[in-house]
């Protein structure tokens, strides 16, 4: 009998001990634990709280992986635990292997071209992009073209609001150049570039001053020397859409280039080259050496 008690005696005084050392403490709360989206939050399913059901966990699929807070990225229509399946991209971008990546251009005459190679309507114009040109001419669906700086520049191939004469070139004929004696001819000639490159190899800045503003033209760093005069049937196809090309060149805030003949850089015959009024409805041509008409550049993408 003193053995049972002896037992007891220690067994009590044992749990005396122990519940003097321990506390009670407050259960974590549902969020604390991580529960912290509804079921209609999670896609691909979730596990509940133990006391309160109303809060889940989610259990998100492998697809679920990215935070949507890149360059160009915002948030995605399926989201769970704050990762997304996919993102969101902004104007101009599309969603591709995990990033968000320049859609592919797809440009209409009238459509004003970004430094970042996209295009937009006059209507949806962008005043956080840098502006390069208005779109001109186009192939391939819109995928590749031509671009036209929405205003003058002079010899220097500085930017200018108002028109800066200058002449083609000298008396004779750019042998590389084809002479190019009818109208019709003329209006399907759009080798800007060809053109332009011909022209400034056979003579210096003083020979050939108006080829050669377009070259020292370079509004950004990637596109110096790649501007161009322009051939006369991009002169023509801007002359054919003016009404749309003249919209975007207002949008922008562009020169007043309506009025004033432009060279192109497309040779008539060894003293003659292509010229136009923008706004107008048909090509002349007259001698290099006239001093008498401007330069607008253009450039291919």
């Amino acid at each position: 009998m003193r053995k049972v008690f002896l037992l007891m005696t220690t067994a009590l005084f044992s749990f005396e001990a122990w519940a003097q050392t321990e506390e009670c403490v407050e259960v974590p709360s549902c969020t604390e634990l991580g529960y912290t989206r509804t079921e209609d939050e999670c896609p691909t399913g979730s596990v509940k709280c133990p006391w309160n059901t109303g809060l889940v966990y989610c259990e998100c699929g492998e697809d679920y992986k990215y935070t949507c807070d890149g360059d160009n990225e915002k948030a995605g229509d399926s989201q769970c635990n704050g990762l997304y399946a996919a993102c969101s991209c902004a104007d101009g971008y599309k969603w591709e292997n995990g990033g968000c990546v320049i859609q592919s251009k797809v440009c209409e005459i009238g459509s004003i071209y970004y430094e970042d190679g996209t295009c937009s309507a006059p209507a949806a114009y962008t005043t956080s992009k840098t502006v390069l040109g208005i779109v001109v001419y186009v192939t391939d669906g819109g995928q590749h073209g031509q671009i036209m700086a929405p205003w003058w520049i002079d010899e220097n191939g500085n930017k200018s609001s108002s028109r800066v004469a200058m002449e083609w070139g000298p008396y004779g004929d750019v042998f590389e150049l084809p002479n190019i004696t009818s109208t019709t001819s003329a209006e399907a000639d759009f080798d800007s570039c060809g053109n332009t490159d011909k022209i400034v190899a056979a003579g210096n800045v003083s020979d050939y001053p108006a080829a050669w503003a377009t070259q020292r033209y370079a509004p950004t760093t990637a596109t110096s020397g790649k501007w161009c005069l322009p051939a006369a049937g991009v002169l023509r196809n801007i002359q054919k859409n003016w009404g749309a090309i003249y919209t975007a060149v207002n949008t922008v805030g562009g020169a007043d280039i309506e009025n004033g003949g432009v060279w192109s850089s497309s040779e008539h015959a060894g003293n003659d080259a292509w010229q136009a009024t923008l706004s107008g409805s048909d090509l002349h041509y007259i001698y290099k050496y006239a001093k008498l008409y401007y330069v607008v550049p253009v450039l291919a993408f």
